[in-house]
């Protein structure tokens, strides 16, 4: 349901061509419809880059992106915003400090919705239904509607910028190290929730991550980048059989 086919991409910020950096080379790559896809890889591979590609933060130098089979390559970013739920590695770039949940929320709500004001007078249907979503995270957030997000831990605002990206059911969930900045037992519930959230609602999603434990965990898919390039591509049973020492192994072989 979603291709991204021969992208190719290259950041200059000298302005010589000897300073040229590729950072995807030809891509090609389709991920189905329910594909839940761990992408693995080394700092400046290309994993970042792709999404930052899907989501419309870059314009790629070639090639085509597409979307249940029509080309969204030359949307904007906020226009393809109705598409893509993301989360970021920073717990503080998905939410509003300044704002309240109940408000965050609303206004999450509203994604892709151009046709509808925001109003701050929220209908008591929506507060329920907020409450009632809050309350599977299990954080105590549902009795705290009317608090500002800046007050909240770094795993709360995650867990709320969760929430926030996947409320209008996006067609493709984009996570970029969504845990990466959490300490270990709070990256673990972050994880769980993702996991639940991902199987209930059968969203299609990709999620960047450096810990190949989870990697192997979660998802049915696995992706390894390296200078730009696929270099594994994995899925179901052959996945299942992998280990993390595989994984080293192909990583000291690429790198050589």
């Amino acid at each position: 349901m979603l291709k991204l086919v021969n992208i190719t991409k290259s950041f200059n910020l000298t302005g010589n061509k000897e300073d040229n950096r590729v950072a995807l080379d030809h891509i090609n790559l389709e991920i189905n419809d329910g594909d839940f896809v761990t992408v693995i890889g080394s700092n400046g591979s290309g994993k970042t880059t792709s999404l930052n590609i899907i989501a419309g933060t870059f314009m790629p130098d070639e090639g085509d992106i597409i979307l249940d089979d029509k080309s969204i390559t030359k949307l904007k970013e906020y226009q393809r915003a109705k598409y893509f739920g993301r989360v970021f590695q920073d717990p503080m770039l998905g939410t509003a400090g300044d704002m309240s949940i109940i408000e965050n929320l609303e206004v999450a709500s509203l994604r892709g919705q151009t046709h509808s004001p925001i109003k701050w007078g929220f209908k008591k249907s929506h507060r329920e239904h907020f409450i009632n979503e809050l309350k599977r995270f299990d954080l105590g957030l549902e009795d705290r509607l009317n608090q500002k997000v800046g007050v909240l831990s770094g795993g709360q605002r995650q867990a709320l910028t969760l929430l926030m990206a996947t409320l209008a059911k996006p067609k493709v969930l984009l996570l970029d190290e969504h845990t990466a900045a959490l300490d270990p037992k709070t990256a673990n519930k972050v994880l769980e929730l993702t996991e639940r959230i991902v199987t209930e609602e059968k969203l299609t999603t990709i999620m960047i991550t450096h810990n190949m434990k989870d990697a192997l965990k979660y998802g049915n898919r696995l992706i390894m980048y390296h200078q730009g390039h696929i270099v594994l591509d994995v899925k179901g049973e052959e996945k299942a059989k992998l280990t993390v020492e595989d994984l080293l192994k192909l990583f000291d072989d690429v790198s050589i």
